[in-house]
């Protein structure tokens, strides 16, 4: 009953925000068809040419129509950035009403109330709190904070052991708890160089801001930013050595020996706090002339650079999973991250409604099947071995809903048992729950391979998976698809909305992950998740590499990564054929609420729509990087729907347009 009085909540107040009144006046409250009909058509801009920018014409009064709904008095940092940040907002503040009114007393959500609590307590939220809770060592305190700092105590691989028992990972290197290569059941500790991503240097500018902001003078922190970023160039050029050793699994105490200069035992002795160091232990490590050649790059800089460098990664970390700022929504939005397990479930037990799964689901299995006679139709020209491989991987993916289920309430709640949160120390809060993951990650290595089964753990994955965040994942060890609870929600997702609109929006969601399977890292997966798949064969194919060299030769115009453009590109052709079919002349009624659009017209701007977000103001330092992800949605619409003939074909677009590619990329 409680669920079904928020979801009338909801919608009633969705539909009285987006009905304009007159004074004193009220219209009726429209249906959902006419409520959506009228945002689409509100998110419009027609004055722009589709064939010029489709976004602008799509979502060019979005953030209009967002400032009108959310902040009439104009406050432009307070609204949704995007239509996944409507989804989360929307989310946190339910949630919020639901932890302050729900009469459940169990350790889980008192737990959860006391975070909560902690946080809105935080005035005002300083990164310098972490530092002197937890300092470099027991020997020393970090530089320029505290007067301990003492350089002839400072171990830089102790350091990063101690945090990474707290969180922190890819800084310098990596160490993760995964499932093995050769059989996805069971885990292995796997240590490899960072990503190319995680060695960007962060710029002097954004490090001077994080000096300033734990009290550091102008002066110095311009000083040791110049020194930092001297050494962070530095090591993000060691990514260009190759892996010529490659991977090789060894037994702890061998590796000791074998790469004597990474102390290894010293930084799993940090995370190996609470239980006993086993010697005899195996783990992958890859990239080993990189791990040499870093810790040859270490003893050339002074311990201060290192130890500032290493902090300054902490407090980037740190900053990513607090809070934006202290408020309700924010305090709900930091609480799942920090518990993602915790959150996962507790939004599963509040939003949990069978038939819409059922239909997800069913939308999942239509998007399944046309995929299935795509690759039988074998455009690669695999042979029928090949393609046997693939058809019996895409018969095996899973569609998941949650990281866990409502129903797996004692495995959450053993999860959280020892935890004991404060209403009143937030920051010792969030280092326990960080601590928490990791610990939980690497308890995984003990289990054996009946007790781990692909069917029911996607718990490794929490402490890398952002639970704040909505969005569907591909989890190729598991070869399933992860959709969150929260996702199942106005705008993306309602019982009512027309199956066009399904298609067009969550189908392309679903799709996308959908594809994940079938990218350039996807096919190294079997149907097990086991990193044997057909990845040499598939590559050598002629058809294989005119497409990937297709999208490549776009790369300059967008997307970093070329999994993602596939998936993008893939996704939006797989949703529209399995609602449209592939008979481009057929007929389809139009919709009577939009007259002025086709059908297949209003395929193309729901689409659009999924991707509207705010422009922000690039002069701002601080919203420089929301720029840039704006700018590559804005840029994903229009490259997928100009490597699309049909859409060329709906709207007219002749080769002279934006609108439409010069080589229209093709794959699977």
């Amino acid at each position: 009953m409680r669920k079904l009085n928020l979801v009338a909540w909801l919608l009633f107040s969705l539909a009285w925000r987006t009905t304009r009144t007159a004074c004193g006046q009220s219209r009726p409250v429209q249906s959902m068809p006419q409520l959506l009909a009228t945002h689409l058509q509100n998110y419009m801009d027609t004055t722009a040419l589709p064939c010029g920018n489709f976004y602008q014409f799509a979502c060019g009064n979005w953030h209009i129509q967002q400032q009108q709904q959310h902040s009439p008095q104009g406050r432009l940092q307070l609204l949704p950035r995007d239509t996944l940040g409507i989804i989360d907002s929307t989310l946190n503040r339910r949630l919020e009403l639901l932890l302050r009114r729900s009469t459940d007393t169990g350790n889980l959500i008192e737990q959860m109330r006391r975070y909560y609590r902690s946080c809105k307590r935080v005035k005002p939220y300083s990164l310098k709190k972490y530092l002197q809770q937890l300092p470099p060592s027991n020997l020393t305190h970090w530089p320029l904070v505290a007067r301990g700092w003492r350089r002839d105590n400072f171990d830089w691989i102790t350091t990063i052991g101690r945090l990474r028992l707290y969180g922190l990972n890819g800084v310098m290197l990596r160490e993760d708890v995964l499932p093995r290569w050769d059989d996805s059941r069971i885990f292995s500790i796997y240590v490899n160089k960072p990503s190319r991503q995680e060695t960007l240097p962060m710029g002097e500018g954004a490090m001077i801001e994080l000096l300033l902001d734990i009290g550091q003078t102008k002066r110095d922190a311009n000083a040791l930013a110049r020194l930092v970023d001297a050494f962070e160039r530095q090591l993000h050029s060691l990514q260009e050595l190759e892996d010529d050793e490659g991977p090789r699994e060894m037994q702890l105490r061998y590796l000791a020996t074998f790469l004597p200069q990474l102390r290894w035992l010293s930084f799993m002795g940090q995370i190996s706090v609470n239980m006993s160091l086993n010697l005899s232990s195996t783990l992958i490590i890859e990239n080993i002339p990189y791990l040499r050649a870093l810790s040859h790059l270490v003893k050339n800089h002074m311990p201060d650079t290192i130890c500032s460098y290493i902090m300054l990664k902490w407090l980037t970390f740190l900053k990513q999973q607090g809070p934006a700022a202290i408020s309700r929504e924010e305090c709900v939005s930091s609480m799942r991250r920090a518990m993602p397990l915790g959150s996962s479930w507790f939004i599963g037990q509040s939003l949990y409604d069978p038939h819409s799964e059922l239909g997800v689901n069913s939308l999942f299995q239509s998007l399944k099947h046309r995929f299935s006679q795509i690759l039988s139709v074998n455009r690669l020209r695999l042979s029928p071995s090949l393609v046997h491989i693939l058809l019996k991987k895409l018969h095996a993916m899973r569609l998941q809903f949650g990281i866990i289920q409502p129903v797996e309430t004692d495995k959450v709640e053993q999860y959280h048992m020892h935890l004991n949160l404060s209403n009143h120390s937030f920051y010792g809060n969030q280092l326990q729950l960080l601590r928490l993951r990791v610990e939980a990650s690497h308890q995984l290595l003990s289990l054996d391979a009946n007790w781990n089964s692909t069917e029911n753990n996607l718990s490794y994955i929490t402490e890398s998976w952002d639970a704040s965040n909505s969005s569907p994942i591909y989890v190729r060890p598991r070869n399933l698809v992860m959709v969150p609870h929260g996702l199942l929600q106005l705008p993306l997702w309602h019982r009512n909305v027309t199956s066009l609109q399904q298609h067009a929006v969550l189908g392309f969601a679903l799709a996308h992950e959908l594809v994940r399977g079938f990218d350039m890292a996807g096919i190294e997966y079997d149907a097990l998740g086991n990193i044997i798949g057909p990845v040499e064969e598939i590559a050598a194919s002629k058809e294989f590499r005119q497409g990937r060299l297709c999208i490549q030769k776009q790369m300059a115009n967008g997307s970093k990564w070329i999994d993602g453009k596939l998936a993008d590109y893939e996704a939006l052709r797989l949703a529209y054929e399995t609602f449209f079919g592939v008979q481009a002349d057929l007929r389809v009624p139009r919709n009577q609420l939009l007259p002025q659009f086709s059908q297949r017209q209003l395929f193309f701007i729901n689409f659009a729509q999924f991707f509207c977000g705010r422009t922000p103001v690039f002069s701002q330092r601080s919203q420089a990087q929301e720029y840039l992800e704006h700018a590559v949605s804005e840029l994903r619409v229009m490259e997928s729907l100009a490597n699309f003939e049909e859409f060329s074909r709906e709207f007219g677009c002749n080769k002279r347009t934006k609108m439409q590619a010069s080589q229209q990329c093709r794959f699977w």
